[in-house]
């Protein structure tokens, strides 16, 4: 397994805030080139995953991860399901979801997609 030296994507975004208190040695902000890039790779990444039939359903800033040059990949497949069969994946039971990133026909119905994986990753771009 690969090591994501910088953490995940949100930490890594938070830190260099101007605001924030663990902005210690006063990291500049990413430049849009990098949002651009990290947006593309995340795009692929997801991509790839739907290739394979598989729906994250956590896709998050918090779940991308930051390698030491500055490379961004997806990760916690937790919660990812094959969705090989069937295009989507109905959970049974009641389990804690993510709600800030579902979309709203998987919040409504309880079943996801790589549609409302689309959405999720709008979520993390904005």
């Amino acid at each position: 397994m690969e090591m994501m030296d910088l953490g995940n994507l949100r930490d890594y975004l938070r830190a260099r805030r101007p605001d924030s208190e663990e902005n210690v040695d006063n990291a500049p902000l990413p430049s849009m080139i990098s949002y651009f890039k990290w947006a593309t790779q995340i795009a692929d990444g997801m991509a790839y995953l739907e290739s394979l039939k598989f729906c994250h359903r956590d896709l998050a800033a918090r779940n991308c991860m930051v390698s030491s040059d500055e490379t961004v990949k997806i990760g916690d497949f937790g919660m990812a399901r094959d969705i090989y069969y069937h295009e989507y994946y109905k959970p049974a039971g009641k389990r804690l979801m993510p709600v800030r990133w579902m979309a709203p026909e998987s919040l409504k119905d309880g079943k996801f997609t790589v549609k409302s994986d689309v959405w999720s990753y709008g979520i993390v771009l904005y």
